[in-house]
């Protein structure tokens, strides 16, 4: 955490922070990515499968839809529109040829009749086999062939002809004039005519026909296979369709991966990252600038989802879900616990996704189910109690919601009964597995980012510390003067809702910094003050190294930040005011900054609580008939003037605050000095053996008296026998 510390203070904390919630992306998408990637297969069109492949998810037979929408298509008849221009045209150019023929027939010489047909006739192609056919046929009988292909061809426009099927017109038109007892000769000549000028008078009308194939492809279902249904059976020979298939899934390994699944992996993290990133800025900003804390969150996530992905292939009802809230209420915040639980429910949920071959519903919604409503259980628990059998009395806690939670899910699922208790029993050590794990994580975790626990604090508040004992051995007077500054300030933390627990162990070590000349501080002397015979302005030098020298020692000794940070204020920037006037008595021309705390002041309340309780207790010591009056105007002096030197300005304590720390502090300084009676000056010893000469007298004269009224009644008794 040393490295981290000097990082962000090169890096900036906000790109450290931006820094470690990337790693945290990466490797979550990692974790889950692999979790849920499907099985890649070396498979080919045509090879016997040797082992039964399942859709992990649902997924389309492109192959097979095609066809069935090339079906549908195919069988869309085209619409027709009728026009009237193309049959009129189409009647009149062949009526014009025939015309052109004749005349050409008529007027020209047997030797150039087939250049000039060729030249005149254009668009109409006759072979050399047709013009001869022409050459030996007479006008009237070409005139008689155009006479009946005109009338064959206005039959075939009336009875209509098709868009593209111009040439079964055309054939029918031949076929007609060799029904007619014309040669093929002939026909081929007329039929070359009518194959140049037939029309369809019947036109194809594409936006309506096109429509009507939308309508056929639109109503045609996709062939889907479902999650969970088999795509290849064992020994079955695989097809196009199969491998197509998946390839879509990403599951076969000479393609590419289903870049679809990780796009949703990658956009589902964004969007959880999101949440936690608004969260934090709405409810704790200024963890947003702690890179620590950060680090603290973004690792409690990935072990947790670590441990899941690894417990998940025994059974996904086992993934430990609920230590994400009891490690994040105990080592940061309960509040911050409840979103982070929603969050890692939710990637848990993923990773039950991922090894489920059903529907997903069951398994996925059951642990995302138990995790959220067993976590908020464990949270109320946890948040108030951080010792170790708390811990673990949440853990069994969560095992108990967790299998009345999985048996709810079970039965609204419709599951088998049998299937729902065994569930039951897998989340139940869930619950338990959560409390262990916790146990053995927390102390690592505290050491890894040097945090500050409940339990932390009751460790550092051992007598037996290695700066505890140095202090007790070394500097006693400092030493009890910690512990009375820990009553005082653990008092007065608590009456004002602080930490008192860290305001006590903070006053424990806030002047460890002494262990370095400890015979330079009062309490430590006796008899002999080297200031006596030191320049004033060395004797401020040496004190007001102190807080230095103690952070020192406790990085040392891997005390906690918050530790430190009151060892560092719990002076501020206050004037030496004892020795700033030895030096004015002196002569000097002196100033007061020159004999100030390096500071910074208290940012914290108990940082400022120390300070207010070691000031308190400095000066109750050297009262003179200390009672409860004289106290209590001390107390809001001294209090008053750390006010009014604007100590206490970068805490957040309020006037009511500082009310109620004096009247704390009254508290524990009457018990300490409290009033006690003058004892009388008494011999002992004499006096035990004057009480035990006067007993014995007593008891002798008592015996005395007893006897003699024993004499006459025995008297009395001897006359009458």
């Amino acid at each position: 955490m040393e490295k981290l510390s000097r990082l962000t203070r090169k890096m900036g904390p906000l790109v450290t922070v931006a820094l470690t919630g990337g790693l945290t992306m990466v490797l979550l998408f990692v974790m889950l990515s692999t979790a849920i990637a499907p099985e890649r297969y070396d498979i080919q069109v045509g090879e016997v499968a040797t082992t039964t492949i399942i859709a992990n998810k649902d997924v389309k037979d492109t192959i097979a839809t095609q066809q069935k929408i090339d079906e549908a298509v195919r069988a869309v008849q085209p619409h027709y529109i009728t026009d009237d221009e193309a049959q009129q045209k189409t009647q009149d150019d062949i009526e014009n040829a025939f015309k052109t023929l004749i005349d050409i027939k008529s007027s020209t010489a047997p030797e150039e009749l087939a250049e000039k047909i060729r030249t005149e006739m254009a668009p109409v192609e006759f072979t050399d086999e047709q013009i001869a056919t022409i050459a030996s046929l007479t006008v009237q009988e070409i005139s008689d062939l155009a006479s009946a292909t005109r009338r064959l061809v206005r039959s075939a426009l009336n009875t209509k002809v098709l868009e593209g099927q111009e040439s079964e017109a055309i054939v029918k038109v031949s076929q007609d004039l060799l029904n007619g007892e014309y040669g093929s000769e002939a026909v081929d000549v007329a039929a070359a005519i009518v194959r140049a000028y037939m029309r369809a008078n019947m036109k194809i009308d594409e936006a309506v026909t096109e429509e009507n194939r939308q309508e056929a492809r639109d109503s045609v279902e996709d062939v889907i296979y479902k999650k969970g249904q088999k795509i290849i059976e064992q020994g079955e020979v695989v097809t196009e369709n199969q491998i197509a298939m998946l390839d879509s899934l990403g599951m076969l390994e000479s393609k590419g991966v289903d870049f679809t699944l990780y796009l949703g992996v990658g956009l589902l993290l964004i969007m959880l990252l999101l949440v936690i990133v608004l969260y934090l800025k709405v409810f704790e900003p200024e963890m947003l600038m702690d890179p620590r804390r950060i680090a603290l969150l973004c690792c409690i996530v990935v072990v947790v989802i670590l441990l899941c992905l690894l417990l998940q292939k025994v059974n996904v009802y086992l993934m430990p879900v609920t230590l994400g809230v009891m490690l994040t209420a105990i080592l940061l915040k309960p509040r911050l616990a409840l979103i982070t639980n929603i969050i890692l429910a939710v990637m848990a949920g993923l990773l039950a996704f991922s090894s489920s071959t059903g529907m997903f519903t069951a398994a996925m919604f059951g642990v995302m189910m138990t995790s959220i409503v067993s976590g908020s259980l464990c949270l109320g628990i946890v948040k108030t109690r951080q010792q170790r059998l708390s811990i673990m009395m949440a853990g069994l806690a969560v095992a108990v919601s967790n299998m009345l939670t999985t048996i709810a899910v079970g039965l609204i699922n419709n599951a088998s009964r049998n299937d729902v208790f065994v569930w039951a029993l897998w989340s139940a050590g869930s619950g338990i597995l959560s409390a262990v794990l916790c146990i053995g994580l927390q102390p690592l975790l505290e050491w890894l980012f040097n945090l500050v626990t409940s339990a932390k604090l009751l460790e550092l508040s051992n007598p037996n510390h290695p700066l505890l004992r140095r202090l007790l051995l070394e500097a006693p007077g400092t030493y009890h003067h910690s512990i009375i500054v820990a009553n005082l300030a653990e008092a007065a933390a608590s009456s004002v809702g602080a930490n008192g627990l860290l305001a006590r162990v903070g006053a424990y070590y806030h002047d460890v910094g002494k262990l370095k000349r400890p015979m330079y501080f009062k309490e430590n002397q006796m008899g002999d003050n080297p200031h006596d015979r030191t320049d004033p302005r060395v004797s401020t030098a040496i004190l007001t190294a102190h807080p230095r020298d103690g952070v020192q020692m406790a990085i040392k000794h891997r005390i906690p930040e918050p530790i430190l940070d009151i060892i560092q204020q719990h002076h501020g920037d206050t004037p030496v005011l004892y020795f700033y006037d030895k030096a004015v008595k002196q002569g000097d021309a002196v100033n007061i900054a020159d004999f100030r705390y390096d500071g910074p002041r208290p940012r914290s309340r108990e940082a400022a609580i120390v300070m207010l309780a070691d000031t308190v207790e400095a000066a109750a010591r050297a009262l003179p008939d200390p009672n409860l009056e004289k106290m209590d105007a001390l107390i809001r002096k001294l209090v008053r003037g750390k006010m009014e030197d604007r100590q206490l300005d970068e805490c957040t304590l309020t006037f009511s605050d500082l009310d109620k720390i004096c009247k704390a502090f009254l508290t524990v300084l009457t018990g300490v000095f409290h009033e006690r009676i003058e004892y009388p000056n008494i011999d002992v010893a004499a006096k035990v053996a004057q009480d035990t000469a006067r007993l014995q007298a007593n008891a002798l004269k008592k015996s005395i008296e007893a006897a003699a009224q024993a004499q006459p009644a025995a008297s009395q008794k001897e006359g009458k026998q």
